[in-house]
């Protein structure tokens, strides 16, 4: 989208009827579409190759896969109402990026976090799409929220950065 408004392609779309609302839903579910393939795809090469095995409900997967999905590609078209070029949308996803790949216990538990980060670490979004995967795909192993914590949390991330997406998207 930041590409897009660089090179004047959202001004010539925001000269048409089109809503907002419209393209950035469209530009959503295309993304969601990638995603959902990119985890297929994934999940059968470790069952393939690596023969891993899924102990929990294929339903209850899709949905967080979905969820989390959606809730970060909504996060990544919030960065984009506001970035003014394509680096500057590239260095804020990173600032956003980095701290929750390594905070949200994806690479080694929250509990060798210090006490003081452990509130930071609880806003994040990862933190609770890990948590919430992790009991699904392994049948509750290690859970620190119930899944309708991680559910609601994932959502209100999910609606909170598409409202502000929609409400201060600009075509130019």
């Amino acid at each position: 989208i930041v590409s897009w408004r660089e090179r004047k392609i959202l001004k010539r779309l925001g000269a048409t009827p089109l809503p907002r609302r419209t393209l950035v839903s469209s530009q959503v579910t295309l993304r969601l579409i990638i995603a959902v393939t990119q985890t297929i795809i994934i999940l059968a090469v470790g069952k393939i190759i690596f023969d891993v095995k899924i102990a929990g409900q294929p339903a209850s997967m899709l949905f967080f896969v979905i969820l989390g999905a959606l809730t970060f590609i909504a996060m990544g078209y919030l960065v984009a109402a506001f970035a003014r070029t394509e680096a500057a949308g590239t260095a804020i996803v990173q600032v956003i990026q980095f701290p929750m790949m390594f905070l949200s216990g994806i690479f080694w538990p929250i509990e060798l976090a210090p006490e003081w980060l452990r509130p930071v670490i609880y806003i994040m979004p990862l933190t609770y799409l890990g948590d919430a995967l992790r009991q699904v795909m392994v049948e509750g192993s290690s859970a620190m929220f119930p899944l309708g914590v991680d559910a609601a949390v994932l959502t209100g991330w999910l609606v909170a950065c598409l409202a502000i997406a929609f409400r201060y998207f600009r075509w130019e």
